[in-house]
């Protein structure tokens, strides 16, 4: 995968990031005649946009996802103190401005949506549409930020020493992780999901990266605030929101309060509901939410690309099956006991 550097006022980063089109999954530029679709990825996971990036129905477009800090293989500086939304959004749109994108479709889930709307507030004109899945855009409700302490809690106990880790503590962790992100649903695609990302939480969020796994995590997620109606009324482009009735972290409340406060702002907006998907949404529940974002696309972009015809895969196809992703297999969890975390020797 590629990498960019640029350097914001809060540091020096090296992205990575990934762009596939109707012709290559992985491929060095977009197609300059193609709509862009440019996705902000959850917390920990940079790779849980899999299922759209592997169906032919958005390949059309084209996709580009990118690394935040301390996630994935991105590299930079440790992340400052007081490194919060604004922060990261203005690495975002250094790393928009390197690859000279024009102006996109958001396409974010969880972690992601806060920032990408940032952006669309402070550069409206960088935006063409917005397409939230289990959105956090308000301020974090009190239960969550008390699930984030514990998993924060579990996940540095494990790492004591640089050259020690408590597996009982790490598991504990990942349990809770997997419980807010899959409701403990864990589809053999989740799975391994899950099992392709620790060991780059590990890289980011050891023993020597305790500090940057609590700025990222538990302060920039429980310090955040909700957008003002003033800064919401900035926006200039529609907003599909899509939650999913699974989800364990945040009720469906949550999401109508925020469709509310955009069309409060004369946001044109609206909320597409899942019924049974966990808040991971778009992992197992592709095939509902990616002919909904296709249409949102198409109904905001003059642009109509023909369908794909060639054979594509994602572009982490390869690493998804040596993390034991089965797709010729069943799909479905068993349950609880199902799910299996796997740890590097």
């Amino acid at each position: 995968m590629p990498f960019v550097q640029v350097k914001t006022r809060s540091g020096r980063i090296k992205f990575n990031y990934t762009i596939s089109t109707p012709n290559s999954d992985s491929a060095e530029n977009i197609n300059p005649d193609l709509p862009v679709l440019l996705c902000f990825h959850s917390l920990a996971f940079p790779h849980v946009f899999h299922s759209q990036f592997a169906d032919p129905l958005l390949r059309k477009f084209n996709l580009v996802v990118f690394d935040f800090r301390t996630h994935g293989d991105t590299e930079g500086d440790d992340l400052p103190e007081g490194y919060g939304i604004k922060e990261a959004a203005e690495d975002s749109l250094a790393f928009m401005d390197a690859l000279r994108l024009p102006a996109c479709h958001f396409v974010a889930i969880d972690y992601g949506s806060p920032i990408a709307l940032q952006i669309a507030i402070d550069h409206p004109d960088r935006a063409l549409s917005l397409f939230f899945v289990s959105q956090i855009c308000l301020k974090e409700p009190p239960d969550v930020c008390e699930g984030h302490r514990q998993v924060y809690d579990s996940w540095t106990s494990a790492f004591p020493a640089p050259d020690q880790f408590d597996v009982e503590l790490g598991m504990e962790g990942g349990y809770g992780f997997s419980q807010f992100m899959f409701s403990n649903k864990m589809t053999n695609l989740a799975q391994a999901l899950f099992n392709g990302t620790f060991p780059l939480c590990q890289k980011h969020w050891g023993y020597h990266g305790k500090r940057n796994f609590r700025v990222a995590t538990l302060d920039l997620l429980c310090s955040r605030q909700s957008q003002t109606k003033a800064a919401l009324s900035r926006l200039r482009c529609p907003v599909k929101l899509v939650y999913g009735t699974d989800d364990v972290a945040y009720n469906q409340d949550y999401s109508e309060e925020f469709l509310q406060d955009l069309e409060d702002a004369g946001v044109e907006a609206s909320l597409f509901v899942v019924p049974g998907a966990p808040h991971f949404v778009g992992v197992d529940y592709a095939s509902q939410v990616n002919p909904v974002l296709h249409d949102f696309i198409l109904q905001n972009d003059d642009r109509k690309p023909p369908p794909v015809s060639g054979h594509i895969l994602s572009p982490w196809d390869a690493l998804l099956r040596s993390n034991g992703w089965t797709p010729e297999g069943n799909n479905d969890s068993d349950g609880e006991d199902d799910f299996v975390i796997t740890y590097p020797q």
